[in-house]
């Protein structure tokens, strides 16, 4: 008799998801980790048509698959560089939590790449864009201060609970940020105010989220209402830039750059735990180190 083998990755990548969601990694986070092992997934079950295991996939089908990714697919190095990412990360899973007995992904180089930072705001145009909002709302005019003055995600900020804002102590919580971690910031002057103003005005709407959505009771505001209404505030504001929660958030690090806070610092505020993700910034700084260099004789 001949046993079949059965295609079985599909099974490890439910058990892979459900472990992120144990560890409480943000919504966005996990959909992308399923969908880039969905699209792994078919491209091993068609090049061995349903048939290996995982514990078979070597290093060599990886690399195919990234060869795959760029010649078929037309994928860009940042795209690969991801993908190569959530397959570490989920072997790595399979080694330590399943027992598997080796990590092909390990020892795969990520494509090197330059990742260019966006456009960002300057601070008059950052200043602008906040006097939009406060004529745009009180609400959007809150998301944005929160933003800005915390450096936070889209997701974090929109999911922020009116108990892990402690206006006394002058400190917010995030229980969830990328990566699964929690996170600590402390108030800025002007953020504090406008979010208690804002939660005066909503301490009664039924919600325990500081930015309610409007359609559905006790839910927080999604993404896209964001976005949106950003873009109404953008133009309000006459900026021609492409703005979006995630170049505020970069403006937020450029601005501290510029003003000279240290990076280790930054990387806290950013949520960063591989400083390199900080390190992009240091570039801005090479005016500011001028005077030190010049001082060699």
């Amino acid at each position: 008799m001949v046993i079949q083998k059965k295609f079985d990755l599909l099974m490890y990548k439910d058990k892979f998801i459900r472990y992120l969601k144990r560890k409480n990694y943000s919504v966005d986070t996990i959909c992308g980790y399923n969908k880039d092992l969905t699209k792994f997934s078919k491209f091993l079950s068609s090049l061995y048509e349903g048939s290996i295991l995982t514990e078979e996939i070597t290093k060599n089908d990886i690399l195919d698959y990234m060869d795959f990714l760029e010649e078929d697919a037309g994928f860009k190095v940042n795209s690969i560089s991801r993908n190569l990412s959530t397959l570490k990360s989920f072997f790595k899973f399979l080694v330590y939590e399943l027992d598997f007995d080796e990590n092909p992904a390990e020892k795969i180089r990520t494509p090197k790449n330059f990742i260019p930072l966006p456009q960002i705001l300057d601070f008059d145009e950052m200043n602008c864009l906040l006097e939009s909002a406060k004529s745009h709302s009180l609400f959007y005019y809150g998301m944005l201060c929160l933003i800005y003055y915390t450096g936070t995600r889209i997701t974090a900020a929109r999911t922020l609970k009116k108990q892990h804002v402690d206006i006394k102590n002058g400190r917010l919580y995030f229980p969830y940020i990328k990566g699964g971690r929690d996170l600590y910031l402390p108030l800025h002057p002007k953020l504090s105010e406008v979010l208690d103003d804002l939660m005066e005005s909503n301490q009664h709407n039924g919600s325990d989220y500081v930015f309610q959505s409007p359609k559905i009771l006790n839910h927080p505001i999604s993404a896209g209402d964001i976005r949106h209404n950003l873009k109404k505030i953008v133009k309000m504001s006459g900026i021609t830039k492409r703005v979006t929660p995630h170049i505020i958030r970069h403006s937020v690090a450029t601005h501290l750059t510029l003003l000279g806070v240290d990076q280790t610092y930054i990387a806290a505020i950013l949520g960063h735990v591989d400083l390199r993700s900080t390190k992009r910034y240091q570039h801005l700084q090479v005016d500011n180190l001028k005077s030190a260099v010049e001082k060699l004789t």
